[in-house]
């Protein structure tokens, strides 16, 4: 369905004890399956540096999603390492963000509440807008905010599962099982 759908990239759940969780086998066999022009984002929040770069240096992930602290020291030692970054904050620390782009979110990540868009700093650099976004919304979203990417995930699913629950003509189509 990715392969379809051609996203930007496709984020893969590191975090521990995340509902969406996938082991680095299971990414490597997903990331064999996609098309190569999607990238191919780690998405990590307690994870460890060596288990970060891990996965990076197996060509299983290109780009890393962090979910923390606004200072975590990550970010200027895997920026340093040439890998780009890519943090989620709230709007009030977006500006101090110190990665390749910042991630606009609410407070509650992947919980599907929609972030108040009326409310954004201005930001002079590329960011990504995430925070409830749903295929009936995205496209106000864009043309209000001018983010440089999105990032939906919740939004996206039906009983926990990605896709539409019937070709909607929004999302991609769904594959027979």
């Amino acid at each position: 369905m990715v392969n379809q759908a051609r996203p930007d990239a496709i984020g893969f759940i590191f975090a521990p004890g995340r509902r969406r969780q996938i082991t680095p086998d299971l990414a490597r066999q997903m990331a064999a399956q996609l098309n190569p022009q999607i990238q191919r984002v780690g998405v990590f929040t307690t994870n460890s540096l060596a288990e970060i770069l891990g996965l990076v240096q197996a060509h299983i992930i290109q780009v890393v999603q962090l979910h923390g602290a606004l200072d975590d020291p990550r970010v200027p030692q895997l920026r340093a390492a040439h890998i780009p970054v890519i943090q989620a904050v709230t709007p009030a620390d977006a500006i101090r963000c110190q990665a390749d782009y910042p991630l606009l979110d609410n407070l509650h990540p992947g919980s599907g509440q929609v972030l108040d868009w009326t409310d954004l700093p201005r930001l002079k650099r590329p960011f990504i807008l995430a925070g409830g976004l749903t295929p009936e919304n995205v496209t106000t979203a864009i043309q209000q905010v001018h983010p440089a990417m999105v990032d939906v995930s919740s939004g996206v699913e039906t009983n926990g599962q990605k896709g539409c629950p019937e070709d909607c003509g929004h999302c991609c189509p769904r594959t027979p099982t």
